[in-house]
């Protein structure tokens, strides 16, 4: 019950930040990192606050703190950063090589294994429901994000080797990346 709650409030919070009017000049994009330093400026109860300069991506994230399992932040061998909280919080940040947003959605209805639905969309970011069809096998969410943090544009995306997660821990996860902020660079 205190998990519904608290991701009631942070898509209240979520949905709130969404508003405003809309501005064609080229700082645009420096308003939308800076209204998501001001959103995620404030740590959530049971999230931190976490730096991932040391794994070559220039922003700051809040992840669920180490209540919610064992933190760990490392670089594969493919050059992505994999954030991992315990078995709930398991994201995948790449700087991105090609494609975009409208490519993977068009990608999740051509799949022949899962029925892919969008349950919500935003310009630089998409939550699904995976599901096999007549299958007693309860659906996947996932989510898919391409974020520009400092200049620099990322693929971010959900990952586990064991199926999806449900509904309110994708949310948790994709309002964490919506939430990330491009750290200070040193003057």
């Amino acid at each position: 019950m205190k998990n519904l709650n608290f991701l009631a409030i942070a898509l209240i919070v979520s949905l709130s930040s969404c508003g405003g009017g809309s501005s064609e000049d080229a700082n645009s994009e420096d308003q939308v990192d800076s209204a998501a330093s001001e959103a995620a400026a404030t740590p959530k109860r049971g999230m931190m606050e976490v730096d991932l300069n040391e794994f070559y991506v220039n922003a700051t994230i809040m992840v669920p703190d180490e209540s919610r399992g064992e933190q760990n932040i490392a670089m594969n061998d493919f050059g992505e950063t994999r954030i991992q909280v315990g078995t709930i919080y398991d994201v995948i940040i790449a700087e991105q090589i090609e494609g975009d947003l409208n490519t993977f959605i068009q990608a999740l209805s051509e799949d022949i294994t899962y029925s892919n639905e969008v349950i919500e969309q935003g310009d630089d970011f998409v939550l699904f429901k995976s599901s096999i069809v007549d299958s007693h096998i309860d659906p996947e969410f996932h989510f898919f994000a391409i974020k520009t943090v400092g200049g620099i544009v990322y693929e971010i995306h959900d990952y586990n080797v064991e199926g999806g997660y449900a509904e309110s821990v994708a949310r948790l996860m994709l309002e964490s990346v919506n939430n990330m902020k491009a750290n200070k660079t040193a003057s």
